[in-house]
C-alpha cells in the first residue's frame, strides 16, 4: 500500500463495513504511517480492489475504532488484522488464506507468536474457517464500538 492508494482504500472500507461509521483515510494513513510494512492492497495490476492493514500489539487492549494516531506498543504479543476488506469480485479466489500466510511471515519477523482481530458483521465463523478462535476482549468498552456481535479472535503461528 501506498498513500496514493488510500481513497481506493476508504471507498472499499465504506462499502464493506456498513453500519459501522467509516474510518477513512486519515485513520488508514496514520497505520500505513505507523506500520507500512503491515499494508497490503490487492487486484489486477495496480487497481485497488481489497486490503488488508495489520501492525504490532497487545491483546487485552481492543485498538479503539477511529484512532486516529495509534502508538505501537512497546511490547508487542500478536499481530492486530486492524482491516481485511475485498470487493465482492474478488471474494472466493484465496485472497484471504494469501494475506494470511503474507501476515503470519510478517509476524514470524517481529517475533509474534499469532494473529489476532475483531470480528464484525457476523464475519466470526469466516475467521473460523481460516483457524481463529474466540478470545477474551479484555477492554469491553472499546470493542463495544464495533458493534453488538464483534468478537476478538486470535490464530497461533502455523
Amino acid at each position: 500500500m501506498v498513500a496514493a492508494d488510500l481513497a481506493a482504500v476508504a471507498a472499499i472500507e465504506r462499502d464493506s463495513h456498513n453500519p459501522l461509521p467509516p474510518e477513512g483515510e486519515v485513520v488508514f494513513a496514520d497505520r500505513l504511517a505507523a506500520f507500512p510494512r503491515g499494508c497490503f492492497v490487492v487486484g489486477p495490476g495496480r487497481s485497488v480492489d481489497g486490503y488488508a492493514i495489520a501492525h504490532p500489539w497487545r491483546l487485552g487492549a481492543v485498538p479503539a475504532l477511529g484512532l486516529d494516531h495509534l502508538v505501537l506498543p512497546p511490547e508487542p504479543d500478536c499481530l492486530w488484522l486492524h482491516d481485511v476488506a475485498l470487493r465482492p469480485a474478488l471474494r472466493g479466489h484465496g485472497l484471504i488464506p494469501a494475506l494470511l500466510t503474507l501476515l503470519e511471515a510478517l509476524a514470524r519477523e517481529g517475533g509474534l507468536p499469532r494473529l489476532a482481530l475483531t470480528a464484525v458483521h457476523g464475519t466470526e465463523t469466516l475467521w473460523s474457517r481460516h483457524g481463529f478462535a474466540a478470545a477474551p476482549a479484555g477492554n469491553a468498552d472499546a470493542l463495544a464500538a464495533y458493534g453488538d456481535t464483534a468478537r476478538v479472535m486470535i490464530r497461533p503461528l502455523r
